[in-house]
């Protein structure tokens, strides 16, 4: 009889128990379906930003590559959209020729990024215009325009400061008809700042 009790008197503990462990559950799950607060990394932030990279053009069977730095600035319009400006300078040779004549390009770009994810690593992608000199003294226009893709991953590595990878793609247009493919590669510092 005493046994008999013993089991029964588990069975009453564990249903004034058993509240507390639905409450929890209950809690658990309304937890899970409340949005979660939005991440101000990039939201009501500035940036000044500086790149070093590689850079190669082509166009019909010349290419060129070199040396490119880019300083910039951007603006955090959400936490998912930024609109950043760079200014650029390129030293860029042809290898095949024994010369190696050397070509000074100048390059204003401007382009909207959609990031991914607000997480430590941030992918995004964007696109942009960009406006670069022409090297060459024949060209009917100074300037070249055209548009760019651009894919990259930022390493949030404080509030303050990001590390970045930028990867652009970019056709070109010369006055005479010509096209010119732009690639390059750039490692970004860039400096947050809060705006508001």
């Amino acid at each position: 009889m005493a046994r008999h009790d013993k089991r029964f008197s588990c069975l009453r503990r564990a249903r004034k128990e058993e509240p507390r462990a639905w409450l929890s559950c209950i809690a658990a799950v309304v937890a899970c379906l409340l949005p979660s607060g939005d991440a101000h990394a990039y939201d009501e932030q500035a940036s000044l930003d500086l790149a070093l990279g590689y850079a190669l053009t082509v166009q019909d069977d010349t290419s060129t590559q070199g040396a490119s730095v880019d300083v910039g600035a951007s603006l955090g319009l959400s936490d998912a959209v930024v609109a950043r400006a760079t200014l650029g300078y390129a030293t860029l040779v042809e290898p095949r020729y024994a010369e190696r004549e050397v070509s000074h390009l100048g390059r204003l770009r401007v382009e909207g990024l959609y990031l991914l994810d607000v997480l430590k690593v941030v992918p995004f992608f964007g696109l942009g215009v960009t406006l670069t000199n022409s090297p060459h003294d024949a060209a009917a226009l100074p300037v070249r325009p055209g548009g760019h893709l651009l894919f990259g991953v930022d390493y949030l590595a404080s509030r303050s400061w990001i590390v970045g990878v930028d990867v652009r793609s970019a056709l070109l247009f010369e006055g005479d008809g010509h096209r010119l493919n732009a690639t390059d590669v750039a490692l970004r510092v860039s400096r947050l700042f809060e705006t508001f």
